[in-house]
C-alpha cells in the first residue's frame, strides 16, 4: 500500500469535509441574521413593504370595563305609542313590526337617512347604529350600542329594516338588551388598536395591496347566561381589497385573541 498516496487522499477529503462544513456555518450565520433583522422590523414597516395602507383609530382609549345586560322581554303596552306599525312578539323576546303604510325612504346610499328613518319609526330606534346594507336582499342591518359603540353581530342586540321594489319600508325586526350597564368595578388595559392590525397581520389575514379603511371599539359576547351577557371591548378593522370589496375582522381589544362570527350570530376565539 502507497500510505503517502492513502495521506494524501485523507487530506484532501478532510479539506473537502472543512469547506463544506465552513459554507454551511456561513448559510445558517446569514439566515440567521436575516431573521434577527425580519424580527426588528416594524409593524409599519412591514405594513408598507406589503402596501398595506392604514392609520390609526382616532381613539385613544386605554382602559375600559367590561359590559353586561339582561335579554329585553317586550310587553304589547309598551308599543302602543308608535302609530301606522302592527306588532308581533315571538318568545318574548323578539318583534316584528309591520307598517300598515310603507314608509319610503328618501335614499338608500346615505347612512344618515337611514338612521334617522330609524330614529323616527323605529321602537326605541336610537339605541341602533348601522352595520351595513345589502341592497341586493333590499335590507340594512343595525347593532344595538352601549355608550355609542356597537355590540357585534349578537343574535339579541339586531335591528333588520325591509323595504320594496319602491324604497319603501314594510317591516322591521328586532332584538335589544336592557339595563346595559359597565358597572364592573375593575377596569382592563386596552390593546391599542395598532396590536389589533399586528395579529390580524401575523395571521396572514391582511392581504397586500389593501387599506385598512376604519377601526372603531365595540363589544362582542364574553359570557352567555340564560337571559344576562357580559360583553368584552373589541377592536373591528375594516379592509377594502384591491378589488374593491370590503372585510371585517374583530381582535378581543383585552386578549387579542381574533374572534369569527358565523351566520348564527354567535363567535368563536382564535388562539
Amino acid at each position: 500500500m502507497d500510505w503517502n498516496k492513502t495521506k494524501t487522499i485523507f487530506i484532501i477529503v478532510f479539506s473537502i469535509l472543512n469547506v463544506f462544513l465552513y459554507l454551511l456555518y456561513i448559510n445558517r450565520y446569514n439566515e440567521a441574521q436575516e431573521v434577527e433583522v425580519l424580527g426588528e422590523t416594524t409593524i409599519e414597516e412591514r405594513l408598507q413593504a406589503d402596501n398595506i395602507r392604514y392609520e390609526s383609530a382616532p381613539e385613544n382609549t386605554l382602559k375600559e370595563s367590561y359590559v353586561s345586560g339582561n335579554i329585553r322581554v317586550y310587553s304589547p303596552e309598551e308599543l302602543k305609542t308608535l302609530d301606522n306599525q302592527t306588532f308581533e312578539i315571538f318568545d318574548r323576546t323578539e318583534l316584528v313590526a309591520t307598517f300598515k303604510k310603507p314608509v319610503v325612504l328618501a335614499s338608500l346610499e346615505d347612512p344618515a337617512t337611514l338612521k334617522d328613518f330609524v330614529n323616527t319609526h323605529v321602537f326605541e330606534g336610537s339605541s341602533y347604529d348601522l352595520y351595513e346594507v345589502d341592497a341586493k336582499a333590499k335590507k340594512a342591518v343595525f347593532f344595538q350600542t352601549i355608550n355609542n359603540r356597537q355590540i357585534f353581530f349578537n343574535q339579541n342586540a339586531l335591528l333588520t329594516i325591509y323595504w320594496n321594489e319602491d324604497n319603501e319600508v314594510y317591516r322591521y325586526e328586532q332584538t335589544a338588551f336592557e339595563k346595559l350597564e359597565d358597572d364592573f368595578e375593575q377596569t382592563e388595559n386596552l390593546l391599542p388598536d395598532e396590536k389589533a392590525v399586528e395579529v390580524l397581520y401575523t395571521r396572514n389575514l391582511l392581504k397586500p395591496n389593501s387599506t385598512i379603511t376604519k377601526i372603531s371599539l365595540g363589544y362582542s359576547t364574553l359570557v352567555q347566561l340564560t337571559e344576562t351577557q357580559v360583553f368584552a371591548p373589541t377592536w373591528r378593522v375594516r379592509v377594502e381589497l384591491q378589488d374593491g370589496s370590503k372585510e371585517d375582522y374583530f381582535v378581543n381589544a383585552v386578549e387579542g385573541k381574533i374572534i369569527e362570527f358565523n351566520k348564527e350570530s354567535e363567535k368563536k376565539e382564535v388562539e
